[in-house]
């Protein structure tokens, strides 16, 4: 073997010598992590529907995205011409605040109480594209 090369080991053994002196034998922890993203919600109660939609109170809500108007203008029609004295709240013409998409948990809450606030007995909600 040359000089060189044995000149080249040495110093490659000299500089994997600290950390081969500070690599200890220990025992390895693991922890498992589920990648399926799997999120548990607990089981909610939901509202009764009533037995009939005769002269109840029905909110159409629309969040913006196209054509969703299309959608919800006949649902009205229909709902109107099958139940007697049924009343028809289009919330995006009545509040066109509502006509919109959030993520944040308190512009949600303030549009959930919006649509409370007309006093609803059932809400039909569109995400239409």
């Amino acid at each position: 073997m040359s000089k060189q090369k044995m000149f080249w080991i040495s110093v490659l053994l000299i500089l994997m010598l600290p950390t081969m002196a500070l690599a200890k034998e220990a025992v390895q922890e693991w922890r498992l992590v589920n990648p399926e993203g799997v999120v548990n919600i607990p089981p909610m109660q939901l509202a009764p529907h009533p037995a009939t939609l005769d002269g109840k109170t029905v909110v159409l809500q629309w969040n913006g995205k196209t054509n969703g108007d299309n959608f919800m203008k006949p649902i009205a029609e229909m709902l109107t011409q099958q139940f007697k004295g049924i009343k028809i709240i289009k919330a995006w013409e009545i509040a066109p605040e509502l006509k919109t998409i959030s993520q944040n948990p308190a512009v949600s809450q303030k549009m959930a109480d919006k649509i409370a606030s007309f006093k609803p007995d059932l809400v039909i909600g569109t995400q239409a594209d």
